[in-house]
């Protein structure tokens, strides 16, 4: 890939997941209005999930990072980007919970994830 804005914003964005940082990944890539909707298996109501506001956004992701652990990009695909939106496409390895394929979708406002539309499902076991 190349160096371009868009995936130097990733690239920082995946800084903080790797570093278990989410106050400042939260913090430094979203606004403080943002709204995180979802239908991943880790948070306490059942998916979909609509999540808003950078404490709430705070919390979601912990409670991913306890349920994934460290998490590994093994390829990232599909990359798009334009002035206000990023999306992409990755699979990932967990040591807790396996292999998994993501996507994500983030519109932008002001350089910073106004809407992040996140999905998964599970390619195998750990």
């Amino acid at each position: 890939m190349s160096n371009t804005p868009g995936r130097q914003f990733f690239d920082t964005h995946m800084k903080y997941i790797v570093a278990g940082d989410m106050v400042g990944m939260v913090t430094d890539t979203y606004t403080e209005d943002a709204i995180l909707y979802n239908a991943f298996p880790f948070l306490d109501t059942p998916p979909p999930n609509v999540i808003q506001g950078r404490e709430a956004l705070i919390k979601a992701f912990e409670a991913y990072l306890a349920y994934q652990g460290e998490i590994q990009v093994d390829s990232l695909y599909n990359f798009l980007e334009t002035d206000d939106v990023i999306s992409f496409q990755a699979t990932i390895t967990s040591p807790k919970t396996g292999k998994w394929a993501v996507g994500d979708v983030w519109t932008l406002e002001g350089g910073k994830i106004s809407r992040h539309f996140g999905f998964a499902h599970r390619l195998g076991d750990a």
